[in-house]
């Protein structure tokens, strides 16, 4: 079915917001290219725009890892840059009519290439603050302690983020190689983070079992999983998921890149997640590396019949019903969301 066009246009049209992005991963091809003549970097196998946009196709984890750190992140060398990145994230966000979004900072890499935490955050506020003004979009920020540092990194992450102490950081995550770092390895980072009033993720059951989610939920005490599709293995932390009504901010097209456990939409567990009543909700994570934008998420998941429109009404209002927002922000904006969903037939 070939709904494509004329759903995206539908669907652009109706204010949404995302739980699940990575702000490294809105940047373009053309940002990095900038950078790139800005700093003039020898950054291999790329000489003109051209191999650039080709090491931005990736076709396997390893391409993925190369490109977000060795081309993506290594392009990053003066604070100024990251305004460049904002804008990336503010076209990323239009475009999808996407009126509020948390989004994802890895500062790990970036503070081991000398930057300063406060100076990075300084510009993404600040960025953060102008896109607001300009165009009524809220971006708040979630730190990413970072799973594959090890302990001290990730309590240094949150020190940090303690000390900036700005209103636009509301939480921290639990990102990188489920296996590499255990959730249970880092306890005293999320209790301390819990007692200072920041709000808890992490991924897991992305690229590791069940018993992955079931640390983060049971352990950790996060509030919302990133990914969960190994939850598909065991009926107990599905029912678990269900109970606790923890939301799994779910990305298909990532899903379906890294093939954990999802080889082909068709088998991806979101509709048995759905149906079984555990809360999901729909992210892009990756945007311009996975070539797939929110609206594009929505789309794949009607033009391959996996939910009606109705389902994907219920969807995007799951997105506004797992974010951490104000409860007056939060039921304005459901208002004005259930508005356009009727309006449409999505509701």
């Amino acid at each position: 079915m070939d709904i494509k066009k004329s759903t995206i246009t539908e669907l652009q049209g109706i204010p949404k917001t995302e739980i699940h992005l990575h702000i490294e991963a809105v940047t373009t091809a053309k940002t990095v290219w900038k950078l790139i003549n800005k700093h003039k970097l020898d950054i291999e196998g790329v000489h003109n725009i051209e191999d650039l946009e080709n090491k931005f196709k990736v076709n396997s984890l390893s391409d993925f890892i190369d490109l977000f750190i060795n081309v993506i992140q290594a392009s990053y060398r003066d604070p100024e840059d990251f305004k460049l990145l904002m804008d990336d994230l503010e076209d990323y966000l239009t475009s999808n009519n996407i009126v509020y979004a948390e989004v994802f900072v890895a500062p790990t890499s970036f503070l081991k290439n000398g930057f300063i935490f406060q100076d990075i955050m300084n510009v993404l506020v600040s960025g953060a603050d102008r896109i607001f003004k300009e165009k009524s979009i809220d971006i708040k920020f979630i730190i990413d302690v970072s799973r594959g540092f090890g302990l001290e990194n990730a309590m240094k992450n949150l020190d940090l983020t303690l000390e900036f102490n700005h209103p636009r950081i509301i939480g921290i995550g639990l990102g990188g190689a489920e296996k590499v770092g255990n959730a249970e390895d880092f306890v005293t980072v999320f209790d301390k983070a819990r007692e200072h009033g920041l709000h808890l993720v992490a991924h897991a059951g992305e690229d590791a079992d069940y018993k992955s989610i079931n640390a983060a939920v049971d352990i950790l005490k996060v509030e919302r999983i990133g990914h969960g599709i190994s939850a598909m293995e065991n009926e107990e932390c599905m029912n678990h998921l269900k109970e606790l009504k923890i939301p799994l901010e779910v990305c298909p097209t990532s899903n379906l890149f890294t093939k954990a456990y999802v080889q082909n939409i068709g088998s991806h567990p979101i509709k048995s997640f759905f149906d079984k009543g555990i809360f999901i909700t729909v992210n892009s994570d990756d945007p311009t590396i996975f070539g797939s934008t929110l609206l594009e998420e929505y789309v794949l998941l009607l033009e391959n019949e996996i939910f009606n429109k109705k389902e994907i009404g219920q969807l995007i209002l799951n997105n506004l019903f797992a974010t951490f927002m104000d409860k007056d922000k939060k039921d304005s904006l459901e208002i004005k969301i259930r508005e356009t969903l009727n309006n449409k037939g999505y509701l």
